[in-house]
């Protein structure tokens, strides 16, 4: 669609930062038809605006601080004397909050960050992995204090007793709620959730712990809401802006239904990944009707 003709372009550069996942372009350069941009149209649409557009990529699910080390790295070498506006995806939110709050020796100058559907509260879909696979949780060495990681740390089952007690819960809640709900759409969702479940819990543990990743942990609501926050102090010379999404997503339609019903149980309206709850921080803007993936173009 087209951009909106009375905006106005920002005088100072845009940084757009992306989330779990995400990269800069993907794909062989001596074909630039195939290659796959994060931000889609995104940065185009801006550029018609007469905006200045710096796509950044950091490790795709490193650690908040080590994705944030990266993205000041690159500014560093790019942005000396500069004003910069953050606009930034999912976890790259969180990222972008870091290195205003911890790195302090900035050769670039951050005015704003606006931060689409991050969970600055983390999200349940990562609680959810945490608890019923084992990957996310709080390894030894991991900078948090003794509370947040008494929260945080669930004990890991050997594989086979996970599996069992996944099929008896599994099969129970199924026919319970077979047997009480007549909602289609919700029995579905609860179908999926509960296959889930049992096929996640054949795993390995030598399987899971491979496949961790530091950022999992790093998006927990533990992690976030006991850790995180209160040692990431806003910075006074920046200003803070959010948006959030909220969707109906059908269990039959998306590979984001079984998470949307994930965080729809524990905190209500999202878009199939962050709540608006958890989305909301410095002036919430607005919430847009649309999925997570949509608001950096994926559609």
């Amino acid at each position: 669609m087209p951009v909106t003709p009375h905006y106005v372009a920002p005088r100072a550069p845009i940084v757009l930062c992306h989330g779990l996942y995400g990269f800069d372009l993907w794909g062989p350069d001596a074909f630039p038809a195939l290659q796959f941009h994060y931000w889609q149209g995104i940065e185009d649409a801006l550029a018609k605006l007469g905006a200045k557009v710096i796509v950044t990529g950091v490790p795709k699910t490193g650690s908040i601080r080590e994705r944030a080390q990266e993205l000041h790295a690159v500014l560093k070498a790019i942005m000396k004397d500069k004003d910069v506006n953050f606009v930034a995806h999912s976890m790259g939110g969180l990222d972008c909050r870091y290195l205003l709050s911890h790195i302090k020796d900035r050769p670039y100058r951050p005015r704003s960050l606006t931060t689409i559907c991050t969970p600055h509260q983390g999200s349940p879909v990562m609680d959810w992995f945490r608890d019923h696979v084992g990957v996310g949780e709080q390894k030894p060495g991991n900078p948090c204090n003794q509370r947040s990681l008494s929260a945080m740390t669930v004990s890991m089952k050997n594989s086979v007793t996970r599996t069992e007690e996944f099929a008896t819960a599994s099969m129970m809640a199924y026919y319970n709620h077979h047997h009480n709900n007549n909602d289609d759409d919700d029995d579905l969702h609860n179908q999926k959730l509960l296959n889930l479940k049992l096929k996640l819990g054949l795993l390995p543990k030598a399987m899971i712990d491979y496949f961790d990743e530091p950022a999992y942990g790093n998006l927990t609501t533990d992690y976030c809401q006991e850790f995180f926050n209160p040692n990431t102090p806003d910075d006074l010379g920046v200003q803070y802006y959010s948006y959030g999404a909220a969707a109906k997503i059908p269990a039959w339609s998306s590979l984001l239904s079984t998470p949307w019903q994930i965080v729809k149980d524990k905190e209500g309206d999202n878009d199939g990944i962050v709540s608006i709850k958890s989305a909301k921080w410095g002036k919430y803007i607005k919430t847009v009707e649309a999925d997570h993936w949509d608001l950096s173009g994926k559609r």
